[in-house]
């Protein structure tokens, strides 16, 4: 008896973990997802569902998405379009939902739409740290290549940025003391310089002491 107890209560946390082992967002039919960590979005859910899941990895994720509120009018159905969003969070083992404006009618959605807010609600009800902005590409916006697009956000680091895999860090490099005006820079010493600066800016503060230590000895 005490070893199927066991069994379901290790049964019930095995399931509880994996219920819980990604971030799900609740996507109304009012957003479109356009990209999710560099590539096409895949969300869960029926065809005709008002909301839609789209499940990510615990961490940092970034996600294009754009705000398209509808009004019906008689038959038709109107629909006002945001810009592009691309946004960057932290967030693990939960399920977020967008806290979106409300518009009375299109015209209130025409003039706002394009600065409107927005936020991401956790399960407690609280609003998620996110970085924001708008990836805008100017002229024709039929046929969009968002992959692209977030590639090249991501290079020149804009607000929203995550980092690029094998992408070179950006050191500062010291002036060069004593260095005669006008005499070029042996390669060779620049990378050295530029090694020493990158390694001496990742050390704790004892090494460091004990670096200026052994310079001031020279």
């Amino acid at each position: 008896m005490k070893k199927i107890k066991a069994l379901s209560l290790l049964s019930a946390l095995t399931l509880s973990t994996f219920a819980f082992a990604d971030v799900t967002i609740k996507v109304p039919d009012t957003i479109e997802i356009l990209n999710a960590n560099g590539e096409k979005a895949s969300l869960d859910g029926g065809f005709f569902s008002a909301t839609k899941d789209l499940t990510l990895p615990d961490g940092e994720n970034q996600v294009v998405f754009r705000y398209k509120p509808y009004f019906d009018r008689g038959d038709d159905r109107q629909t006002s379009e945001s810009y592009a969003v691309i946004t960057k969070f932290n967030a693990a083992d939960t399920e977020l939902t967008f806290e979106l404006p409300k518009y009375r009618n299109q015209k209130e959605a025409e003039r706002d739409i394009k600065s409107f807010e927005w936020a991401l609600i956790d399960q407690s009800g609280k609003a998620i740290e996110v970085k924001k902005d708008n990836l805008i590409k100017e002229g024709m916006q039929i046929g969009r290549d968002f992959p692209q697009e977030v590639r090249e956000y991501n290079r020149t680091g804009g607000i929203a940025a995550v980092a690029i895999a094998g992408a070179a860090v950006p050191v500062t490099l010291p002036a060069i003391q004593n260095q005669p005006e006008g005499e070029a820079i042996p390669a060779s010493a620049s990378a050295a310089e530029e090694m020493l600066h990158f390694w001496y800016e990742k050390a704790d503060a004892e090494t460091k002491a004990r670096f200026k230590a052994f310079v001031n000895q020279q």
